[in-house]
């Protein structure tokens, strides 16, 4: 088959031990698989097995708050203090204003990347919203968009208290089990029933050769952000059918009202680095346009694993990629390339066109601290008015072990106004690092916005 010739080509050509796709045209829906699930056994990857999707779950999440707005117990624009009357963040104006509609579309302005274990129980979620009471305010609410997953795990709990049940058991009856999704699963106990993936990641005694990550996946307070989805390719598209669908199952059965279905695939805000994931947000989906074709989807990262999403609604036509890889940026790149050009002619938008000198003609305007929680960015002029940048991530977790340094890596220059190419050690692929002031369009920079969070200028 070509599809499977392809995919088993592309991921021997970016070097990813195994990959899962699913294509759906029409109404048909066309599943391979290439590859090996893990290293350490060579076990085939087969298209029943299950793999973290990571954030993709995050839409699993919007759509049950969807639902739960069709039903009248949740209004979009209510503040989520009106569900969650404990809530708290630092910034007291933040927690009073800060809407349910904010937290879908990531402009709530508060620090996102805090991943804590507040254990096994039911309670999971309740006690993590109790955690980040302290998560700092980077913007006001509602003014820029940069990715916050806390911001999903508070919509989870939103879901426990509206719903009275644990955010799994939403999933599961809610979603799962109404459309069908047998290769679909929440807890690892239950992924170990199935043929399931594990992740690879750099080993750091030799950075150009992978190894089983030493953590499987994120804990359950991490559930909403899309922790809580394990499943196959083939799942991941029949429950993005619910979208294409208007709502309705395959059997006819209305799950989400139509008017649900375009709000979270209407724009909510435009994204300043429109290069690596689209150039705006809905409800959930990420929005965008390849060439003069209309794309959704989203994209997702767990540990040593990462997968992409993208549709085009008025053609039913899109795919579901998933990988035991810490970063498959290029491969996603070229296998979308090929797929949508051969059916609809367009492909992915470009990164900014490089410039051929690395000379800044300002670089005093960029040089400087940007800081978000747990991670900090400087940026620095180096030789004949170059810039170079150095990360420094500051907080703990699973996801960030075993980090190799980022020390002055170069910022390459582009045709875009205040736009650099960073490539980071742990990915396989350069990003945009976009510099802009929301304030003051085109005055000195306050933010650098890069891997789809904002840092703040600080100096």
């Amino acid at each position: 088959m070509e599809l499977e010739k392809k995919l088993a080509e592309l991921i021997e050509r970016h070097g990813v031990p195994g990959a899962q796709l699913a294509v759906l045209d029409g109404d048909t829906v066309t599943e391979v698989a290439a590859g090996v699930l893990s290293l350490r056994t060579g076990t085939p990857t087969t298209t029943d097995a299950l793999f973290l999707p990571g954030s993709i779950g995050k839409l699993y999440t919007a759509t049950l708050v969807l639902m739960l707005v069709d039903e009248r117990l949740v209004e979009l624009d209510a503040p989520v203090r009106r569900y969650l009357t404990d809530f708290e963040v630092a910034d007291r104006h933040a927690r009073d204003t800060v809407t349910i509609r904010d937290l879908l579309c990531h402009t709530s302005g508060f620090d996102g990347d805090v991943f804590v274990d507040t254990g096994r129980g039911d309670d999971a979620l309740r006690r993590y919203v109790d955690r980040i009471a302290d998560l700092p305010q980077i913007c006001p609410p509602g003014t820029v968009w940069s990715y916050s997953n806390s911001g999903y795990a508070v919509l989870g709990r939103v879901i426990e208290v509206i719903t009275g049940v644990p955010f799994e058991e939403a999933l599961r009856t809610r979603l799962f089990e109404a459309l069908s999704l047998h290769h679909t699963v929440a807890f690892p106990e239950e992924a170990i029933l199935h043929p399931a993936a594990v992740g690879h990641v750099p080993d750091p005694q030799n950075p150009s050769s992978l190894m089983v990550s030493t953590t499987w996946g994120l804990f359950r307070s991490c559930g909403p952000m899309g922790a809580s989805i394990v499943a196959s390719a083939g799942d991941v598209l029949e429950f993005v059918r619910l979208h294409l669908r208007d709502g309705l199952t395959a059997g006819g059965t209305r799950l989400l009202s139509a008017d649900a279905v375009a709000a979270m695939q209407a724009r909510q805000i435009d994204l300043v680095d429109d290069s690596v994931l689209g150039d705006g947000w809905g409800l959930g989906w990420i929005l965008d346009r390849w060439g003069d074709v209309t794309v959704i989807g989203h994209d997702g990262n767990s540990i040593g694993q990462n997968a992409f999403m993208r549709v085009a609604p008025e053609h039913r036509f899109g795919f579901c990629l998933q990988t035991n890889t810490e970063s498959a940026l290029s491969l996603y790149r070229e296998l979308a390339a090929w797929l949508f050009g051969e059916r609809l002619g367009v492909g992915p938008r470009p990164d900014p066109e490089k410039l051929t000198s690395s000379v800044v003609a300002d670089p005093a305007r960029y040089v400087g601290t940007y800081e978000r929680s747990g991670v900090r960015l400087e940026v620095a002029e180096s030789e004949e008015s170059s810039l170079v940048a150095s990360f420094l991530v500051t907080r703990t977790g699973p996801d960030v072990e075993d980090m190799p340094p980022m020390v002055d890596l170069p910022l390459e220059p582009t045709a875009r106004e205040d736009g650099f190419l960073l490539k980071l050690p742990i990915a396989d692929t350069a990003l945009l690092a976009a510099f802009f002031n929301p304030d003051e369009p085109g005055g000195r920079p306050t933010y650098v916005h890069f891997g789809g969070r904002a840092h703040r200028r600080i100096d």
